[in-house]
């Protein structure tokens, strides 16, 4: 940083920068708080709904393939009794909606490993973040405090001299 007199000409620069710096502070502030928020949102997404929604699927499938494996059942008992059936299609049924089941099931463990990962993850990438948020609330007011007197040094600086008394 140089360091040096400044050649302000004018306290209006110094009231431009302050109005800069403090659009400069609320916007880093929007972004760490909507950051927050869409970390957040994903996070209660991925473990809340999507696990919701998944055990859902879940029971859905396991009564999908009881009820295949009745159908299947059945129709080997028909056809051992001479039924029309030889329960192939049945039996289709019943491996889709065993394939179905385990697909289900291995979408369940996914989200609980990258629920873990997902976690480890945003701590990592938040720390800058909530150290970036730190330093606003630390700096920006001293920032501002400095600006405040070097303008007020400045318009003194400008402001005219009172005239001198004439001597008597």
């Amino acid at each position: 940083m140089a360091s040096g007199p400044a050649r302000l000409e004018s306290p209006e620069l110094l009231r431009e920068l302050r109005r800069r710096y403090l659009l400069f502070d609320q916007a880093c502030r929007n972004a760490l708080t909507g950051c927050a928020a869409e970390v957040r949102g994903v996070r209660e997404w991925l473990r809340t709904e999507q696990r919701l929604n998944l055990r859902l699927q879940l029971r859905k499938c396991e009564e999908a393939l009881n009820q295949a494996r009745q159908k299947y059942e059945e129709a080997r008992w028909a056809a051992g009794r001479g039924g029309r059936s030889s329960g192939v299609e049945e039996l289709r049924a019943l491996e889709k909606a065993r394939l179905r089941k385990e697909e289900v099931e291995r979408k369940i463990a996914a989200v609980q490993k990258w629920t873990g990962v997902l976690d480890q993850t945003i701590e990592r990438m938040m720390a800058p973040c909530h150290a970036l948020g730190i330093l606003l609330d630390q700096r920006t007011p001293q920032a501002i405090a400095r600006l405040d007197r070097m303008q007020e040094n400045l318009e003194e600086y400008f402001r005219p001299l009172p005239p001198a008394e004439a001597p008597s």
